[in-house]
């Protein structure tokens, strides 16, 4: 088992042990929805406000983390509370709301079982991103095999690019890849 693997199952049981709601998204969740390249680190989302509780209990764990106020990063986890976006004046809101949480799946991670976000949210983060091997990102292809490999509730991707604000951004992307709304 891999160092990063055995700390994903450790924050998966803390997280899990204190009832947070919580995901897994990023280059993780896209290689379990269809990307298959190495994972290099664990990017997990908790809900707003959550991150000090979150410190507090790694830390009660033993766990030496770095913990900026913004997000946590601990030996290849790194938690966020708030995956907002704001390019060129426009904010693009990304958290974990309760149309997220209701849409959480339970899987099998580098053997710890984590909760991870729904195939369309992590869709829509990819894309909003949307940087390429250019820049050593991985956000193109990533949104690619998602796409290719996940059967997607075309009416909850809907609502998800309102809630994120990301309609007419997203949309022509999503187009270029044969996803039409």
């Amino acid at each position: 088992m891999s160092l990063i693997a055995g700390n994903l199952a450790v924050v998966q049981k803390i997280l899990d042990a204190a009832q947070l709601n919580w995901g897994v998204y990023g280059g993780a969740a896209a290689h379990l929805y269809g990307n298959r390249r190495p994972i290099k680190d664990i990017d997990i989302v908790v809900q707003p406000g959550m991150l000090n509780q979150v410190s507090t209990l790694l830390q009660k764990g033993q766990k030496a983390v770095q913990f900026d106020g913004g997000r946590i990063l601990w030996r290849g986890i790194i938690l966020h509370d708030d995956l907002t976006i704001r390019q060129n004046g426009i904010v693009y809101p990304f958290t974990l709301d309760e149309a997220m949480v209701g849409r959480l799946q339970r899987k099998s991670l580098l053997g710890a079982k984590i909760l991870i976000l729904a195939p369309e949210d992590v869709l829509v983060y990819k894309l909003l991103l949307y940087r390429g091997e250019d820049v050593k990102k991985f956000d193109i292809p990533d949104a690619q095999g998602i796409i290719k490999r996940q059967p997607l509730d075309l009416e909850y991707l809907r609502e998800r690019l309102l809630a994120s604000n990301t309609t007419e951004l997203i949309t022509p992307r999503l187009a270029e890849q044969g996803v039409v709304l």
